[in-house]
């Protein structure tokens, strides 16, 4: 769809523009315009090592906005380095303990209704919060005083476009855990199911010179 497309960033390699349409964009469409999120506030990003995750983080400090993130140990650093001001390693910390009365959260970890449902209470009176993967719980959204709502990611030409701007501009970095050929889709699968992935797996069709 002619609608659906956009000219390639000019500072990335092929491979890199493979990785940004639908995980750039549902962390654009998300932080940038469902949460609306505005210099100086402060966001819980889910999963901040994932390929959301991490252009999430990234925006989210372009904006001017205190990041938090839950991670891995592993991946602590590599979160720092994507411009995330708190990290909290999920399997040995509660986040709900560490942090309050924030903004908003962004989640799209798919780690289950258990973090969806801790997450309102880190969020303040106003504040919003968008899953990715879970169904708006009004009863809490309303208990706790919040906004919620679950995104549905549309990629469109003017959300490309301004993902290739941040991109050319030096505020979106592109993270490629690792390059299959497409001969190799099956292994590809099965390093996603069996791996930790930081940033994006890609499928190269062939060789670009």
């Amino acid at each position: 769809d002619v609608k659906k497309i956009a000219r390639k960033p000019k500072q990335v390699s092929h491979v890199e523009a493979a990785v940004l349409p639908l995980a750039g964009v549902s962390a654009y469409q998300g932080v940038v315009e469902h949460i609306n999120l505005q210099d100086g506030q402060k966001i819980l990003i889910h999963g901040g090592a994932g390929g959301i995750g991490g252009f999430a983080v990234q925006i989210a400090k372009h904006l001017g906005a205190y990041v938090a993130t839950t991670v891995s140990a592993q991946d602590i650093d590599y979160v720092k380095g994507l411009g995330a001001d708190m990290v909290i390693d999920y399997k040995t910390q509660r986040f709900e303990d560490l942090i309050h009365e924030y903004d908003a959260v962004f989640d799209d970890s798919g780690s289950g209704g258990d973090t969806y449902e801790r997450s309102f209470r880190v969020v303040k009176k106003g504040g919003v919060i968008v899953s990715m993967t879970e169904q708006p719980r009004e009863d809490l959204a309303e208990q706790y005083g919040v906004r919620t709502m679950r995104q549905s990611t549309d990629v469109t030409q003017e959300r490309l476009a301004k993902l290739a701007e941040l991109v050319d501009r030096g505020v979106i970095k592109v993270y490629i855990d690792k390059t299959f050929p497409l001969d190799q889709a099956a292994a590809a699968l099965t390093y996603l199911q069996t791996k930790h992935s930081r940033g994006k797996v890609v499928l190269q069709v062939k060789s670009v010179v």
